[in-house]
């Protein structure tokens, strides 16, 4: 999580400007989301399987039980991210319970649509979440997996690639 301190927020707000261009939020597996405060993008995955999706874990653990022996028979040692402080973590294939493929991806006007009842069908807006949502997921050292999970390409990779 890459917070800032509530001070500083608040601050802002009283200042009459914005502590962030958007946030990025959602549930492991499930859509990936962000809003700018106009606008709520719920990024849908790709693929029907919802693959690739893996935990990045020090503690092999779920919620409630410890990881399966089946579970961790496929493990693999995953390079550091930057908030590991240069300690690499154990990555397990992961299941996810949300049919967020089936859902697909939505995006709400919050400011006509308050309560996110109808999806909005902007493209303009949507490439501008979408940006928002890669740039996001960049500063927060996401798996590149996670791009192709989600059909997204990363914006560092495409500048280097071109």
């Amino acid at each position: 999580m890459n917070g800032i301190p509530l001070t500083k927020a608040l601050q802002a707000e009283v200042e009459g400007r914005r502590s962030r261009e958007a946030v990025l939020f959602g549930i492991h597996g499930a859509h990936v989301n962000c809003t700018d405060g106009r606008y709520v993008y719920m990024r849908a995955p790709a693929k029907p399987d919802n693959s690739p999706l893996y935990n990045y874990t020090l503690m092999p653990t779920h919620m409630a039980s410890l990881f399966s022996v089946e579970e961790l028979q496929g493990l693999a040692l995953a390079e550091p991210f930057a908030f590991t402080k240069g300690v690499r973590t154990l990555k397990v294939k992961a299941d996810s319970f949300v049919p967020a493929h089936g859902m697909g991806t939505l995006l709400y006007d919050i400011a006509a649509d308050p309560d996110q009842q109808r999806p909005l069908e902007d493209e303009a807006a949507e490439l501008l979440m979408e940006r928002h949502l890669v740039e996001l997921m960049e500063a927060s050292d996401a798996p590149g997996e996670q791009y192709e999970r989600l059909g997204l390409r990363p914006r560092l990779r495409q500048s280097s690639a071109e």
